[in-house]
């Protein structure tokens, strides 16, 4: 597994990768879709990629500001 993170300006990105048996999707109980509403829920983007036998990439990138109305120093 890689996992590269990376801040600049006001953008985080997150980029996860994985040699495995491919194949995840956003719903079908997998756990994905509810961190796909949590990035979106911050103003941000997810994409995934997954093709079977090829293994999955995952990329977030995240604003490092409030536009979203989420606050970042906690509740």
């Amino acid at each position: 597994m890689t996992v590269r993170v990376e801040a600049t300006g006001d953008l985080l990105r997150v980029g996860i990768r994985d040699d495995g048996v491919g194949g995840a999707q956003f719903g079908r109980g997998s756990g994905l879709v509810g961190l796909k509403d949590r990035v979106e829920a911050l103003g941000g983007e997810i994409t995934l990629q997954s093709e079977p036998a090829g293994g999955t990439s995952l990329s977030i990138e995240l604003p490092l500001t409030d536009d979203a109305g989420a606050s970042q120093d906690g509740p």
